[in-house]
């Protein structure tokens, strides 16, 4: 009787010490999987990245298209008031000269 309960135990300590080695041994993991994941997670913090930069030169771009706009304007501006002042310039020649 007790040789069998020393087997037994032996069994145990034989499947014990196995489970044991194969936890703390090196795993083989299917490559493909992992793989994938890193590169995918490469891949969206390169996405993140590349966004905060179209960002930064969205808005710079925002900005100088908003500057020419304003010098856009300003000369439309002093065009406009120039074609004014001439032809304020020629009404007052073609009244004075009548009279």
């Amino acid at each position: 009787m007790e040789n069998e309960k020393e087997e037994s135990l032996e069994e145990l300590e034989k499947k014990y010490y196995k489970n044991l080695s194969w936890y703390f041994s090196e795993k083989v993991f299917p490559s493909g999987f992992y793989n994938t994941v890193g590169a995918i997670r490469d891949e969206l913090n390169l996405l993140n990245t590349n966004l905060k930069k179209s960002g930064e030169s969205s808005s710079r771009l925002a900005t100088a298209l908003n500057r020419l706009t304003l010098w856009g304007v300003l000369v439309a501006a002093i065009g406009v008031l120039v074609a004014v002042g001439h032809l304020l310039l020629q009404i007052y020649k073609i009244t004075h000269t009548a009279a």
